[in-house]
């Protein structure tokens, strides 16, 4: 798991980034992910940002929720956390059942374009 100071913090953050990163689409995500420039301020050693959003219509169970969201955070963290980018990965609102499949189809859409991070 990420510290939370490598997440995005506030709603208007969120929403500033949004608006301005790249997108890119696999059948089950979306990820926007977009370079930070550090400007006047300085930036620390690891200061990529990244989250995850899994809504409910994907699977209604909590626990199915947080391993889709665990599972992300374990595959993306390791391939951004020293490039300096924010990164987003919202799941599309279509029905997954938590398990093997269902992760080796995330894992493969997340590493299908190892040049996208």
């Amino acid at each position: 798991m990420i510290s939370k100071s490598n997440k995005f913090p506030t709603r208007t953050q969120f929403l500033e980034f949004r608006a301005k990163a790249k997108q890119f689409t696999t059948p089950h995500l979306r990820i926007l992910f977009n370079s930070r420039s550090s400007g006047n301020i300085k930036l620390r050693e690891f200061d990529s940002r990244l989250s995850v959003i899994v809504p409910v219509k994907v699977n209604k169970r909590a626990v199915a929720r947080n391993s889709f969201k665990r599972l992300v955070y374990d595959q993306v963290w390791k391939m951004i956390k020293d490039k300096n980018l924010d990164c987003i990965v919202m799941f599309k609102p279509m029905a997954l059942i938590k398990g093997k499949i269902s992760e080796d189809l995330i894992k493969n859409e997340l590493s299908q374009n190892p040049g996208l991070f």
